[in-house]
């Protein structure tokens, strides 16, 4: 996604900006990280691997928002950026 649509995302109220946070950005991208090693796991379900393997894209997603200096108004915004 550009630029241009991250700032009509703005415009439209589904993204805010804010500064990017250092602490924020480490916290998520170490939350993504230990979620994908736990989704390899072979002695979890295939739900609970699934489950993992989302909410570590969801953070490594929002880290990148964050990093940019985005802040999302809804979890789903997250994916369609």
């Amino acid at each position: 996604m550009t630029s241009q649509q991250l700032d009509n995302l703005v415009k439209t109220g589904r993204l805010q900006t804010e500064p990017g946070d250092q602490d924020e950005f480490n916290g998520l991208v170490h939350s993504g990280r230990v979620r994908l090693e736990d989704a390899k796991r072979k002695d979890l379900s295939l739900e609970d691997r699934f489950d993992l393997a989302y909410n570590a894209s969801h953070a490594l997603a929002l880290a990148a928002l964050r990093w940019k200096g985005y802040r999302p108004d809804r979890r789903f915004i997250v994916f369609q950026c």
